[in-house]
Formats: C-alpha cells, structure tokens, sequence
C-alpha cells in the first residue's frame, strides 16, 4: 500500500511541477486541457488529481510554500559569515520566487474563498519574517547591521520596504524585463533590495557593501 501510496504521490508532485513550468511560461489564463497538451499528460491524469485549474494553483502555492521554507531552514552560516554570504542568500531566494513565480501571481490576484488555504498563506509570510529577522539578527551579530535597524519604527518601515523590494521584483520583471534573463536583471534587483541597508549600515557594514561588485558575485556563484 505504502508503495502505491508514494507512487502516487511522486506522480501528483511532478504534475505540479510541469505544470509550475506551463504556467510560468503561458501565464494563467491557459486552460486544463492547454496544460495536459503542454505537459504532455493527459488531462484526465491531471484532473484526476486536481479537479479544478484553481486546485492546481493551490497545489503549486503549497509547494512554493514548503520548498521557501526548506530553504530557510537549511541555512547554515559559516564560521566567517559576511556580506557576500547574506547576498548569496538573497539570490538563492529570488531563484525559488522566480521558479514558482506563477504561484506568487496567484497569491496576489486570486479571490480566496478558502480561508484554511488563507490561513495557510498567512502562517507561511510569518514564518518568512521571522527567519528573515533571524538573518538581520546575525547581521547585527556580526556587526554589519546597526542595532537601530531594530527600534519599533525603524524596523516597520525598514521590513515593509523589504517585504515589497524582495518579492515584487517579480512585477518589474514580468511586465517590463521578461524578454531578459533572470541572471541579467538579478544584480539590478539585487541593488535596489539592499540599498534600504543602507542608513543600518556598520562601518564595517558600509566598507562591504561599497566594494561588492554585485554582477561578479552572481556571475560566479
């Protein structure tokens, strides 16, 4: 039982994720039968499943959901943690938004009437604060971020900004940069995101931040 039980499973998460690709690709306007031809499964398969295209989108958001947060809970800093370390982790996360950005896209437009799925949704963008607070909390640590990052007002604006700069990129991309690659626009978002460091900058903060070059940095990671 238990080996159908994972075959199955292992069936409806590779339709998730080809689906995922068709989606990126064709936006969400496609249709079931559209993704079963993309895909090349067949639409019964799919519908077997996911009965409705809204189910599907629901799938690929749970997804999205686990993979960002298996992300977050894999990081390991290195006993010489520095900026270029944090950047790297910026980068790997916009990789992730980037590979489920048709589930973002459904996040911010969908009209939900399930509100376990809100719920859902909801758990997770707290769950990403905090470990984003874990990572300025070890910038703080290790002295590249001032501790006043921190006092009440400061921090609502300084997350608020990061919050809108570290996923909506993605509307920058689709409506105006979607016929470049991601590795060509990424240093420019990239900048744009840490600039808001800038006034919670430590000296030693500053002096990395002005000397990265971010375009080699992305190049060779």
């Amino acid at each position: 039982m238990d080996k159908y039980q994972r075959k199955g499973e292992r069936s409806r998460e590779n339709i998730i994720l080809q689906a995922s690709e068709v989606l990126n690709t064709y936006g969400s306007s496609i249709t079931i039968d559209e993704i079963a031809r993309y895909t090349e499964i067949s639409k019964s398969k799919i519908t077997n499943h996911f009965s409705t295209k809204e189910n599907l989108h629901i799938a690929i958001t749970e997804l999205y959901i686990r993979d960002i947060q298996q992300y977050f809970d894999s990081i390991i800093f290195s006993d010489h943690f520095n900026w270029k370390e944090y950047i790297g982790i910026l980068s790997d996360i916009m990789d992730i938004q980037f590979k489920y950005r048709s589930a973002i896209m459904f996040i911010w437009t969908a009209s939900f009437k399930d509100e376990a799925f809100m719920q859902v949704i909801n758990e997770s963008f707290n769950l990403r604060k905090q470990s984003m607070i874990g990572l300025f909390k070890k910038l703080v640590q290790e002295n590249y971020l001032l501790e006043s990052v921190f006092q009440e007002r400061n921090f609502k604006i300084f997350y608020h900004q990061h919050a809108i700069l570290g996923v909506h990129w993605l509307n920058t991309y689709l409506l105006f940069d979607y016929h470049q690659s991601l590795q060509e626009v990424k240093p420019t978002y990239l900048a744009g995101t840490i600039e808001i460091y800038k006034p919670y900058l430590s000296e030693k903060g500053l002096a990395e931040f002005e000397s990265l070059n971010l375009e080699e940095l992305l190049k060779n990671k």
